[in-house]
């Protein structure tokens, strides 16, 4: 039952993320955007936007295997560099700015940190046989 959950909770945390990311690299591509930041992430600009496309879809497409039990073993990586980048982000620039957006912070990083135990649990789960 637990172990559902963590797959289901780690599926809906990554498919909004990346959904969330290419959005917001399809608008500031439609926009002709140069200049577009986000302070946890290491790119800006027109560099950005590439990372964000590609990454994203990388994403949605290890999400949406795993989700339906084809090739599973792809949800980790995903998921431990999600953990990865959003650490790095959040402790190698001071984007906090005060206790409500450090508890914030960590919060999130909480959050994409269950879906590495939802990503195991993946793997654990047995393959189902269609005839």
């Amino acid at each position: 039952m637990v172990q559902a959950l963590l797959r289901g909770y780690s599926v809906l945390f990554h498919g909004v993320l990346c959904l969330f990311c290419f959005a917001m690299a399809f608008v500031g591509w439609l926009v002709g955007s140069t200049q577009m930041t986000i302070d946890v992430l290491p790119w800006s600009g027109q560099e950005l936007q590439m990372w964000l496309f590609g990454l994203s879809a990388i994403g949605l497409i290890a999400t949406v295997l795993a989700a339906i039990g084809k090739v599973k073993f792809l949800f980790l990586p995903w998921t431990l560099a999600v953990v990865g980048l959003v650490a790095r982000g959040l402790w190698s620039t001071r984007y906090y700015d005060g206790p409500e957006d450090l508890q914030a912070s960590l919060f999130f990083l909480l959050g994409a940190v269950a879906t590495v135990l939802g990503a195991i649990s993946f793997l654990r789960q047995p393959s189902v046989k269609r005839r």
